[in-house]
């Protein structure tokens, strides 16, 4: 259990999204890769092969999507930001995996307040 801690913290942080969820905008994506581009920069981890190219195709992929998300607008975007932010909740799981770029503290916690903001701004679209 002392290993989950990082869990319990997410769910702690996140537990108001359960009591009010709503759809989050399209530019909250670009938080995502945000984070672990700053964060493997600071533990020097761009030496490692196809790291770097992996973090970079990542921002691609969810600049793109909260663009789309953006563009599309509506429900169809805010269906877009949802699948975006459970999407990266298993990109976190293959970093905690792998324990490569951030710490797997970090890609625990991540995950879980992805897959909680997922899955409550689907709950929010399909209550509304």
């Amino acid at each position: 259990m002392a290993h989950r801690w990082p869990a319990g913290l997410a769910l702690l942080m996140t537990a108001d999204t359960w009591s009010s969820p709503v759809p989050l905008a399209g530019y909250t994506l670009l938080v995502l890769p945000a984070g672990y581009l700053i964060i493997g920069t600071v533990r020097r981890q761009w030496g490692v092969p196809g790291a770097l190219r992996l973090q970079l195709a990542g921002l691609a992929g969810w600049s793109g999507l909260a663009l789309l998300a953006v563009v599309v607008g509506g429900t169809a975007g805010q269906w877009l930001v949802a699948i975006g932010w459970l999407a990266h909740a298993g990109w976190d799981v293959i970093h905690h995996r792998t324990g490569q770029v951030v710490p797997r503290a970090y890609a625990q916690w991540c995950g879980v307040i992805d897959a909680v903001l997922g899955i409550t701004i689907i709950l929010a679209l399909v209550t509304t």
